[in-house]
């Protein structure tokens, strides 16, 4: 149920073995500069008020199984009966939208206080390595044992997608490793 985004970045990003054996990854980050409210590609800057929106909607705090933002909405999936069902709600335009049917759905969840991304910095690296990228999606996921991972979802101007995850102040943590079209050309 949870969609998982993230961004390829000119960022150096392995499986490899530490100086003691133990396998490590190697993480270079670039600094991008903070990109202005209402100026990034995706509507993360909507994300909390989607999710202040939506708790007054429905009384109170919630649990997520996911929360997305896009180039032109926010999607909430919302953990219900225990976090067996998530009911998807779309925040647009500033207005909550009706909620769809619950659906099955089972995995780890989060509360709003356990977001602490920057809106100004989390995709500023990304941004900033690959200028002529189409960012498709931002995900806050649960993470097991507790927290959120970010996800950014990442298009090659040549068509290739990646997944990029990110960590709260824009920190290149590391790629799904692979591409996933088949037209995509070493180097996109």
């Amino acid at each position: 149920m949870v969609c998982m985004v993230v961004a390829g970045s000119v960022v150096g990003c392995s499986d490899s073995k530490s100086s003691n054996g133990t396998d490590a990854a190697n993480v270079t980050s670039t600094t991008g500069a903070p990109i202005p409210a209402g100026e990034a590609p995706l509507l993360i800057e909507q994300i909390r008020p989607a999710i202040a929106a939506l708790e007054v909607e429905l009384g109170g705090p919630q649990r997520f199984f996911e929360v997305n933002a896009t180039p032109t909405l926010v999607n909430l999936f919302v953990a219900a009966e225990g976090a067996t069902e998530a009911i998807a709600y779309i925040y647009q335009a500033g207005a909550l939208q009706p909620p769809s049917a619950p659906e099955p759905a089972s995995g780890p969840t989060f509360g709003s206080a356990d977001l602490s991304f920057d809106e100004t910095l989390v995709l500023a690296n990304l941004v900033g390595s690959l200028p002529g990228s189409t960012y498709r999606v931002f995900s806050a996921v649960g993470v097991e044992g507790g927290g959120v991972s970010y996800v950014v979802t990442v298009e090659s101007v040549r068509g290739g997608s990646l997944e990029v995850t990110v960590g709260p102040t824009g920190a290149i943590l590391g790629t799904n490793g692979q591409l996933t079209t088949e037209s995509t050309v070493p180097g996109s």
